[in-house]
């Protein structure tokens, strides 16, 4: 405590009482004691790297400001710290590692979307999503389904998107799911496979014993095993509901696969060798086909994210959403020639300024869809006047 760290968290501008504020989450979930901080402690909390002590904090902050800070503030503000979990101590180590333990021990992946993105029992569930699809048209389906590309944003904003998309998905018959999805925390590796089952209100997706020594043997994908981020993350938990009510008269197995960033990839002169990723895309194959069961591959993927939520500091207006546009339609239409080099590289073009947080799951499932066509099927944006997050539907064809 006399030389706190901070922990990674994640920093989200908030308007409390006409002021700017900050709003401090946790990415592990720890806790749902929720920080809300101004600016200058923000900048005091910056500053706690484990290397300065209190009086340390206090001399930076007075000559960064101007402004004199008593210690006992910055005690105050160390302790709401370690209270929420925020801090990088033995208090938090503990926590984590009693957390972690108690879910790699349980049976299946508890759903943490249930009760607030969609109902928490089976029978709102299923009368919430009947409503969803209600009134959809029956697409023309002549060729066999291979993949679907759909938002990961919450149903109640997304919804247009989700049933346009996933009404394709009861024309497939395939008896094996392997969807990816974008971890929005942080992870151990770019890929991150789950071998859990999953349970929702309308009960388990298994992942089956056999598969997962398939993918524990091979030398590749073994080392890509990780529970944890899975545990608080939406982007595949989104998918699943869904997909149990559109193929409520069969049985399926999963494969939950979440991605990292790929940064790296896209953005300044230092492009990493992309030798690795392919790697990661052949290895998958070698397994899924060794288990020999016919699979479908799905992204849970949104596209853009600009505004005052994710720090741009321009407006919202009429011409930034429609340049907006315009950019995810030259991203879609390297989706729609299922090419990963060129979707990439449009996306290379602008340095992902725009942020598009489906980068990794898109890549992968075109990749591994290399020689299927592809329809987009719909595609929205929304937003609140500050901030917007735009995403798309595409099905993808043998």
């Amino acid at each position: 405590m006399e030389y706190p760290r901070m922990r990674w968290v994640e920093v989200l501008p908030v308007a409390q009482d006409g002021r700017e504020m900050f709003y401090l989450k946790d990415p592990e979930g720890l806790t749902e004691k929720s920080l809300v901080v101004s600016k200058d402690v923000l900048f005091l909390i910056a500053l706690m790297d484990g290397k300065r002590s209190l009086r340390d904090l206090q001399a930076e902050y007075v000559r960064a400001s101007g402004t004199v800070v008593h210690i006992e503030q910055i005690q105050s503000v160390v302790e709401a710290m370690d209270t929420g979990l925020l801090l990088d101590n033995e208090r938090f180590q503990t926590c984590l590692q009693e957390l972690k333990s108690e879910y790699e021990a349980a049976p299946y992946r508890q759903p943490c979307c249930s009760g607030r993105s969609y109902p928490d029992n089976r029978e709102d569930l299923f009368a919430y999503l009947e409503k969803m699809f209600a009134g959809t048209n029956r697409p023309e389906v002549s060729r066999e389904i291979r993949g679907i590309l759909a938002p990961h944003i919450d149903y109640a904003r997304g919804y247009k998107v989700y049933r346009e998309t996933y009404k394709y998905l009861p024309f497939t018959d395939k008896e094996l799911i392997v969807v990816f999805g974008t971890c929005h925390g942080l992870t151990p590796n770019l890929w991150n496979i789950s071998l859990k089952d999953s349970y929702t209100p309308f009960g388990i997706l298994p992942c089956t014993s056999g598969l997962a020594t398939l993918v524990r043997e091979n030398p590749v994908l073994n080392k890509h095993l990780d529970e944890w981020c899975h545990r608080t993350e939406h982007s595949i938990e989104l998918q699943l509901p869904i997909i149990q009510f559109q193929l409520r008269d069969r049985n399926v197995e999963i494969l939950s696969i979440l991605t990292g960033s790929m940064h790296q990839h896209v953005t300044g002169k230092d492009q990493s060798d992309e030798r690795p990723l392919q790697d990661l895309a052949d290895n998958l194959k070698r397994v899924l086909e060794k288990y020999g069961k016919p699979y479908l591959l799905i992204a849970g993927a949104d596209l853009a994210h600009i505004g005052a939520q994710f720090g741009d500091k321009y407006e919202l207006d009429g011409p930034v959403m429609r340049q907006s546009k315009a950019k995810d339609e030259e991203i879609l239409e390297t989706v729609k020639q299922v090419h990963s080099q060129h979707f990439l590289a449009a996306i290379r073009a602008e340095e992902d300024r725009r942020r598009i947080c489906g980068l990794a799951p898109i890549y992968f499932q075109l990749s591994l869809l290399e020689g299927s066509t592809c329809d987009l099927v719909d595609y929205d944006q929304w937003t609140d006047g500050a901030s917007s997050v735009s995403f798309a539907g595409a099905v993808f064809y043998k």
